[in-house]
């Protein structure tokens, strides 16, 4: 490069010499004009209130697939305070800012308050920004209360949602359940199927018990009556008795007057009589007896064979319906077991949400800091716009002057080149 084509610090300093004037005078034109631009601006005052939360947190309830909350929670209404329609006109109304000069509307009203949330120390914070410091102050204080008034308003409508909610799904599961019970009383009990199977199966193994001893005692009977009989054939029914008059007690004082010759004409006299064999009647007796117990073990076995059918029929109609009615007993009871469980844990759910519930009622947004009327006014600021003005200013001007050197070391050049070409 050529030596007088390098630009040195002097030659820069000599450039901001010479136009010093240039550089001072367009600076502070630019601050001037930043000072009565700032005069021109509207003051923006602005304040804060503070809320916080009074009262427990609860916890939402889980109630079968649901998610049921228990009263408003601080995160729930703070995402409820941004471009409230209703709670900016409330304030308005309440100030009478609806009318001139101010003649707000809620859309305005929304883009001079802003809201923060502090999780950790339950806090909501007001911040409004206006060109009235009184009007400012005013209209924190009356947000807070409109939102003071709010929250209570929006968490009794969300307590009573909330509770109609669960009571709801406790009647729909007391409802499912009484189904479910009803449909298991209306089928045949499993149970008293299987215990009267077991009192038919227990009567079976009875009469099976008495058969035999019957059928035992009517071979004993039977035995009986054969032996009464085979003794009967060997008796007489009659016997002949043969007695002579001598011996005849009733002619005892007549005959001892009776001489030796007519008492040997005596002796050849006989009475004769007929008398039933008593061993005839009591075989023969014997023989009815055995008949009439034969006769009444038969038809007590017949009477107990068909006691046995009907119950061999009536056991195998039982099988018949537990087999039938076992997988419907079973998906029917398994139902009203699920039924009962889900009715046990809802009504648990529904006791500790109903106590989760009455605390949330304790709950309250309470004002602890009021806004104050600010002092001064925010904006504009005018140090920052000053500042900002010079600096500007300074770099245009440099700028400037730099620019008018050039121009005028180009001119210079094209004139010097102009008399060496002449």
């Amino acid at each position: 490069m050529p030596e007088e084509d390098e630009v040195s610090l002097y030659d820069y300093i000599k450039v901001i010499s010479k136009r010093k004037w240039l550089i001072v005078i367009g600076t502070f034109a630019c601050i001037l004009t930043a000072a009565i631009v700032t005069l021109l601006l509207p003051r923006v005052y602005e304040t804060r209130a503070t809320l916080t939360m009074l009262g427990p947190d609860t916890p939402d309830v889980k109630i079968g697939a649901l998610n049921i909350p228990t009263g408003l929670s601080l995160g729930k209404f703070f995402n409820f305070l941004p471009h409230n329609k209703d709670l900016n006109l409330e304030v308005i109304r309440k100030l009478g800012l609806d009318k001139s000069p101010d003649e707000f509307t809620p859309q305005a009203l929304n883009q001079m308050i802003t809201f923060s949330l502090a999780k950790t120390s339950r806090t909501i914070t007001i911040n409004v920004r206006y060109s009235h410091a009184q009007k400012t102050r005013n209209i924190a204080d009356t947000m807070a209360e409109a939102m003071k008034e709010k929250y209570q308003v929006l968490n009794e409508a969300e307590i009573s949602q909330s509770q109609n909610l669960i009571d709801e799904q406790l009647n729909l599961i007391e409802v499912s359940l009484g189904e479910a019970k009803k449909n298991l009383e209306e089928t045949i009990h499993i149970d008293s199927l299987r215990e009267e199977i077991k009192t038919r199966s227990s009567e079976e193994t009875w009469l099976a018990q008495e058969h035999l001893e019957v059928k035992i005692s009517l071979v004993e009977q039977e035995a009986r009556l054969a032996k009464a009989k085979e003794e009967l054939q060997k008796q007489d029914r009659l016997y002949v008795l043969s007695q002579s008059i001598v011996e005849d007690p009733a002619y005892e004082g007549v005959l001892d007057k009776l001489s030796k010759e007519d008492m040997l004409a005596l002796q050849r006299v006989k009475s004769e009589g007929q008398q039933i064999n008593p061993v005839y009647l009591n075989l023969e007796q014997t023989v009815t007896n055995a008949r009439i117990s034969i006769a009444g073990g038969k038809a007590k076995e017949s009477l107990i064979k068909q006691k046995i059918e009907e119950n061999r029929l009536a056991l195998s109609r039982l099988w018949t319906q537990l087999a039938e009615r076992e997988p419907e007993w079973e998906t029917l009871t398994e139902g009203y077991d699920l039924a009962r469980k889900e009715y046990r844990s809802i009504r648990t759910a529904h006791q500790k949400a109903v106590e989760l519930l009455a605390a949330a009622k304790t709950r309250q947004l309470r004002t602890v800091a009021t806004a104050g009327v600010p002092s001064k006014p925010i904006e504009p600021n005018t140090k920052r716009i000053i500042l900002i003005a010079a600096a500007v200013g300074l770099l245009a001007t440099l700028f400037l002057a730099f620019f008018l050197e050039y121009l005028a070391k180009m001119k210079k050049l094209e004139t010097e080149s102009k008399k060496q070409e002449n």
